[in-house]
């Protein structure tokens, strides 16, 4: 099996074509800024960890030969993660984690109005908002008090980020919705997986959809999503005691 070694950063898009499969050595920031070209040539991913929590990347540097192997072409599983994608300004822009909307101004207040399906929800004023699928709904999504759901969940989250409104809570969007983000205030960013992608300006419509393609990750026979939980968030329960 032929093997390229890439070390620049980030990735060019030609690193990509004509892979089978893409091991990423580095942190969870890493495999994400490889997203799009995954995503494009739907190239399955495992990451080696050398950063901190690694929810993505969920191997270590202590990985045995025999279960890199297995990654690679061996005994494996394949998991589908779904994607988010936003459109506006004539580009689109995906993400695995979230999309975020904050003002650029460091004392500014951000007001978006949102619309389901074109229907008018209401309008958020506050430091910003995520929409986030479940795969980042442990990252960003979590620190802002939005909920955790379950990687195999057909839905994703909308969850402001300090609201001026104390009521204004998460909200959880079938996959299936179209979601209309329209800027109210003055300038403000969308970032997406943590890059800031497009500047949005007062009247600015942006466009949110779960997209049908989804990014592949491959892990060892045995991968437990719950015990990564229990890990990478202190969960001190142990679980040996309820085996049968």
């Amino acid at each position: 099996m032929a093997c390229e070694i890439r070390s620049d950063f980030p990735v060019p898009e030609s690193a990509f074509a004509g892979k089978d499969i893409c091991c990423v050595i580095g942190g969870d920031g890493t495999i994400l800024s490889c997203v799009p070209h995954l995503a494009k040539f739907d190239l399955p991913v495992f990451g080696i960890n050398l950063g901190k929590l690694g929810f993505l990347a969920t191997y270590t540097d202590k990985i045995s030969e025999a279960e890199f192997l297995s990654l690679v072409g061996g005994e494996r599983r394949v998991l589908e993660r779904a994607l988010l994608e936003a459109s506006c300004q004539g580009g689109r822009y995906l993400a695995l984690n979230d999309l975020v909307f904050k003002d650029l101004r460091l004392d500014g207040i951000s007001k978006f109005s949102i619309f389901a399906d074109k229907e008018f929800i209401a309008t958020y004023a506050g430091d910003g908002l995520i929409f986030s699928t479940p795969t980042g709904s442990t990252a960003y999504n979590l620190s802002a008090g939005g909920p955790i759901i379950h990687p195999k969940g057909r839905v994703f989250a909308m969850t402001p980020i300090c609201p001026h409104t104390l009521s204004n809570r998460s909200l959880i969007y079938d996959y299936g919705a179209q979601i209309k983000i329209e800027c109210v205030s003055g300038e403000s960013a969308l970032i997406a997986d943590g890059q800031k992608v497009a500047t949005l300006t007062r009247g600015s419509e942006v466009e949110i959809s779960m997209p049908s393609r989804t990014l592949k990750f491959v892990r060892l026979r045995g991968h437990s999503h719950f015990a990564i939980l229990r890990n990478k968030l202190g969960w001190a329960e142990d679980p040996r005691k309820y085996e049968k």
